[in-house]
């Protein structure tokens, strides 16, 4: 298994699951929620190596969010 380590944002579960399966039989470390909310709360005590990260999610858009987290991390 790969040493890196990669969080999926995405509110719908399906496609998330999807990736999140590809990525890991494909090596990755992966983790995933469903929420901007809770990526946040994720970010602060876990390091990432990659973010994918859904545009269009309710409340919190994907873009936004990476505008809010470009301030103080620099993840891809």
């Amino acid at each position: 298994m790969s040493e890196h380590h990669i969080l999926v944002i995405d509110d719908d579960e399906r496609l998330r699951l999807l990736l999140r399966r590809f990525l890991e039989e494909s090596g990755f470390r992966v983790t995933d929620v469903g929420s901007a909310k809770d990526a946040r709360r994720i970010l602060t005590g876990l390091a990432f190596d990659l973010l994918i990260i859904d545009v269009m999610m309710p409340g919190v858009t994907g873009l936004e969010f990476l505008s809010d987290l470009r301030r103080d991390n620099p993840v891809p």
